[in-house]
């Protein structure tokens, strides 16, 4: 019998950007890690302000870490009825005016 082939096919936008998606996300982990590492180095050196300067660090990843669930979330909410989206780009709003002010906060 012959074997059959079957072809995925995809649209290559939403491929291209899951792709760069997941390579954002794995460079985004590297950079975290890299930042931690640092900020937990100088604290245990007893470099001058660390504790202010790795929360500020702390703050920043966590700030570019949001950017991922914020993504996936609004592929999600794109397809809600109207009501369902106001309220993700209300909350949305919300924290990131929450993650903006505790950096602002810490200067």
């Amino acid at each position: 019998m012959a074997k059959k082939t079957t072809r995925r096919t995809s649209s290559s936008s939403s491929s291209s950007s899951r792709i760069s998606l997941n390579k954002f996300a794995f460079w985004l982990i590297i950079v975290i890690g890299f930042a931690m590492a640092i900020g937990a180095v100088c604290n245990y050196i007893g470099f001058k302000h660390s504790e202010a300067l790795f929360n500020w660090i702390k703050q920043i990843c966590f700030i570019l870490a949001m950017f991922i669930p914020v993504i996936l979330s609004y592929r999600h909410a794109r397809y809600k009825n109207t009501s369902w989206f106001v309220a993700w780009i209300i909350f949305t709003v919300l924290i990131v005016f929450g993650l903006i002010s505790a950096l602002i906060a810490l200067f």
